[in-house]
């Protein structure tokens, strides 16, 4: 899944949440749900049930992308 998005005007009244909601729910029995999400809308979705990844990884070729989504690599 990528990401969900609803209209500035329309936030804060539960859209998101609701179709995040009906999505999960048909998805059933589903092993693994995956979310690539914009950053700062972490807290959102961990209140819905997603957890972080401790194996998630991700290659960005447009530098800006990678310095907003990617960690600091110091090695």
């Amino acid at each position: 899944m990528y990401d969900v998005v609803v209209h500035k005007v329309y936030q804060g009244r539960g859209i998101a949440r609701t179709l995040l909601e009906d999505i999960i729910c048909q998805l059933g029995d589903v092993s693994c749900i995956q979310l690539i999400s914009t950053t700062g809308n972490e807290r959102f979705y961990e209140k819905i049930g997603f957890k972080k990844l401790k194996t998630g990884m991700a290659m960005y070729k447009n530098p800006q992308l990678a310095e907003e989504y990617l960690e600091s690599n110091n090695h």
